[in-house]
């Protein structure tokens, strides 16, 4: 700014800024000297603020992702937003997500939490990355039930084994697979006692983790043997972008397949949206769309993925318009 076009309260300002935020006067001693009021100090710091008369500048080192999550958290309106960095090698990204996960719950869990879990690659790597005695909790109570061919160590029952047995708690079971051939069998499925008080248990629980799929290839739901890789894939003309729990949802966040979620054996679209805090676990930008729907389905309140998903979230919420409020 030219010397000459600035007007008496221009100096005046600069004086104030300099005093304070060059000289560390407080705003008491500025108003002293100046033989000003203090709120008159506090409103011209805050002119000079708006003039462009000062700058005031957050240092970001690099790897720090503050400014991203708190624009995620804005956009969908979420408790909290933590990303990590994007390895070159998947398993690595999903380790440190799953390490983030952990953090995340050891700053939200008690002795009296009940923690909810589903099941897949990021769940799986959740457990896998916690720390023993990471964080307290009640019990451990899964969220759906076994997923048919696809490896065992992914299934939910052994997820909330292992993590229960790292944490030194009690775990529950689900003997039935997430998805019954109709929806008669999974009444009856879930009618049987130990079936239907863990359902219960998953319905009442304070935390959950909670796996997210996008209509991928790579699909855990395909290697379960639940589609074939051209049905699932198929999904998409049908306006399908992914799912959380096996509840397959479009881009708006809305339940597409109702025909499936009558037949899941695991919580329902309604009970995963009254967990008190829910948080979703996804890496890889691929997944941004089935991300993307849950947010704005509102199935989670917190969400732990790495920086190139998070990149493609934003761009995503650009494109489509900042998420309705009443969400």
């Amino acid at each position: 700014m030219d010397q000459r076009s600035l007007s008496e309260e221009d100096r005046v300002i600069l004086k104030v800024l300099h005093l304070y935020y060059e000289h560390d006067l407080t705003q008491a001693e500025v108003a002293s000297r100046m033989g000003f009021s203090r709120p008159k100090v506090s409103k011209l710091l805050a002119e000079g603020r708006e003039r462009g008369l000062v700058k005031i500048e957050i240092a970001e080192p690099a790897g720090d992702f503050t400014s991203l999550e708190i624009a995620l958290e804005d956009r969908y309106g979420l408790k909290e937003v933590i990303i990590v960095p994007t390895s070159q090698e998947r398993p690595t990204t999903e380790l440190s997500a799953g390490r983030a996960c952990a953090e995340l719950l050891s700053k939200t869990c008690t002795s009296e939490t009940t923690l909810g879990v589903s099941w897949g690659i990021s769940v799986r790597a959740f457990a896998d990355a916690t720390p023993r005695r990471a964080f307290p909790c009640k019990k451990v109570v899964p969220l759906v039930g076994g997923m048919g061919k696809a490896k065992a160590r992914l299934h939910s029952n052994r997820v909330c084994a292992d993590l229960a047995q790292k944490l030194g708690v009690e775990c529950l079971h689900l003997a039935a697979p997430a998805i019954a051939n109709s929806a008669r069998s999974r009444a009856e499925l879930v009618s049987m006692p130990g079936i239907e008080d863990t359902l219960r248990e998953a319905e009442s629980c304070d935390v959950a983790v909670v796996g997210i799929g996008g209509i991928l290839p790579t699909s855990t739901m395909v290697e379960a043997g639940y589609f074939s890789l051209e049905e699932f894939l198929g999904f998409r003309g049908k306006g399908i972008v992914g799912d959380v729990c096996c509840h397959f949802l479009d881009s708006n966040g809305n339940a597409r397949y109702p025909e499936l979620s009558g037949r899941i054996v695991g919580i329902t679209a309604e009970g995963l949206r009254r967990i008190p805090l829910a948080v979703g676990i996804a890496t890889g930008a691929e997944k941004g769309p089935g991300v993307d729907a849950v947010l704005r389905g509102g199935f989670v309140k917190a969400l732990v993925c790495d920086e190139r998903l998070a990149r493609s979230l934003l761009e995503i919420s650009e494109r489509k318009g900042v998420v309705d409020e009443s969400i």
